[in-house]
């Protein structure tokens, strides 16, 4: 299983290379997908603050030479269509098909899996950062491992939520956890401190 995995690593870090980008583990989770007929999650955070969680499924396991050569006709497709860099998520929705945002406007893709005979299935919700994530993680917070948020820090983000703000800045969740005046457009707010309790 290791000189797969393995296998698997190298293949995928020599396409991402190719592309002339970092490895992205929202990418890196879904070639893992791929290879293991397994559902996954990818994360996505939005210009909005918002968060972007899409489940991609291929119904069926691939090696690691097929998983990279699916992603890659996706890419091109996604180029010609103007997306030059595309998400993990635009990515998954050329396999599985669907409406993909380009900058010519909205297009519907049949999926490059689906006409190959594989009925890939994708679906996407959009939450507010910090949202639980049922069967993924902690929290909705970018990237595709499993977010390691602090309990305290989660509480922080819960707390300013339940203020009105769902896209807290740096200091205001320091303010939350050590406590102080945070100034909204709803008034003062005086909080304790998550840290001090």
């Amino acid at each position: 299983m290791l000189p797969r995995l393995l296998a698997a690593a190298a293949l995928a870090s020599s396409a991402f290379l190719a592309h002339g980008q970092a490895a992205d583990p929202n990418l890196q989770n879904l070639l893992a997908g791929l290879m293991n007929g397994s559902p996954v999650t990818l994360i996505t955070p939005l210009t909005t603050g918002q968060i972007q969680v899409t489940s991609f499924r291929s119904p069926v396991s691939m090696n690691a030479a097929d998983a990279v050569a699916y992603v890659d006709r996706a890419r091109q497709q996604l180029a010609a269509l103007g997306l030059a860099q595309p998400t993990a998520e635009e990515i998954a929705r050329m396999l599985a098909g669907g409406p993909i945002e380009a900058p010519a406007g909205r297009v519907t893709v049949p999926g490059i899996m689906n006409v190959a005979g594989v009925a890939a299935s994708i679906s996407s919700q959009i939450v507010a950062a910090g949202t639980p994530v049922p069967a993924y993680g902690t929290s909705a917070a970018g990237g595709s491992a499993p977010a390691q948020v602090a309990p305290a820090r989660e509480e922080a983000i819960r707390q300013l939520a339940a203020l009105g703000i769902i896209n807290p800045s740096e200091d205001q969740i320091r303010t939350a956890l050590v406590g102080g005046s945070l100034t909204t457009i709803n008034g003062v707010y005086q909080l304790p401190g998550i840290l001090s309790r």
